[in-house]
């Protein structure tokens, strides 16, 4: 996590004008206000349906919209209305694409640079969807009585962000959900930890996309639970729903160094998105 905002980590080319546009406000204390169940069931029938390639219906129902992306005119964002907004997140969607691929990033705020980072790996890799947070984990809304932030998108099961990718595990065949985060220097002397979510030592996925990380950038990319006890995701909602449904979960954690390199040196970012794209496409 970087925990300040700042514009430098967020400039970049790669994301639509009009999907930056949704995380205005999104520092504002208490911006979020929770879904109702009709609103979580509206948003995972609209997802659906653009997932499949279908025209999303009446979204504006529920306070939704879906636009179109300049520079991106394959997809199509689903987000929502601008005077409606309550940190429901923003929803791309790649038009009639048959990839098993989501790219999503559900801590653009606290993990800075995770943004830009998930919008250029979307581009790249021609995944099919890409989903982010809308509203500051922490800052969107206080704990509940669970002890979490009903605004932190992945801890959140009652979320539309949640609610898409239920719609994501519905319709996607072989279903492969990477998540990009962030974290500051902890002591654990990482570049990045990778993990599936599981405290299963040894598992394949892990170690092929740590491996050819670590061919990019050196070491060191930890493996979890191999390598480190820390950021494993192992309470992470989504990863929960993609595994129930023997889909392919990664969580990708980034030291906030590696991610202003990256950020700033395009030919090694490149290089970074080439391998994790290649080894995500991997059985």
């Amino acid at each position: 996590m970087i925990a300040s905002d700042s514009p430098s980590l967020e400039i970049m080319g790669e994301c639509p004008a009009a999907l930056a546009e949704t995380r205005r406000g999104g520092t504002v204390q208490g911006a979020y206000v929770p879904p109702t169940e009709d609103e979580l069931k509206a948003i995972r029938t609209a997802a659906a349906k653009l997932l499949r390639g279908e025209p999303a219906g009446n979204v504006a129902a529920f306070g939704f919209e879906v636009v179109a992306l300049e520079g991106w005119s394959d997809a199509v964002l689903l987000r929502e209305l601008a005077g409606k907004r309550r940190g429901a997140g923003a929803y791309v969607v790649r038009k009639k694409s048959t990839s098993s691929l989501v790219v999503q990033a559900p801590h653009t705020f606290y993990d800075e640079g995770t943004f830009p980072l998930a919008c250029e790996l979307f581009q790249r890799t021609n995944a099919r969807a890409l989903f982010i947070n809308t509203v500051h984990r922490y800052k969107g809304a206080p704990k509940g009585t669970d002890g979490n932030h009903p605004s932190d998108m992945a801890h959140a099961a009652a979320s539309m962000f949640q609610s898409a990718t239920e719609a994501a595990v519905e319709v996607v065949p072989r279903l492969s959900v990477v998540q990009l985060h962030g974290f500051a220097d902890r002591k654990l002397g990482a570049r990045a930890v990778v993990s599936t979510g599981e405290k299963k030592r040894g598992a394949p996925a892990v170690a092929r996309v740590a491996s050819a990380l670590e061919a990019v950038v050196g070491p060191r990319i930890l493996k979890y639970p191999d390598d480190t006890s820390e950021l494993g995701a192992t309470t992470n909602v989504q990863g929960a729903i993609v595994r129930r449904a023997s889909g392919q979960f990664l969580h990708i954690e980034m030291e906030d160094g590696l991610r202003r390199l990256l950020l700033r040196d395009p030919a090694l970012r490149g290089r970074w998105m080439s391998a994790l794209g290649t080894t995500l496409g991997e059985p």
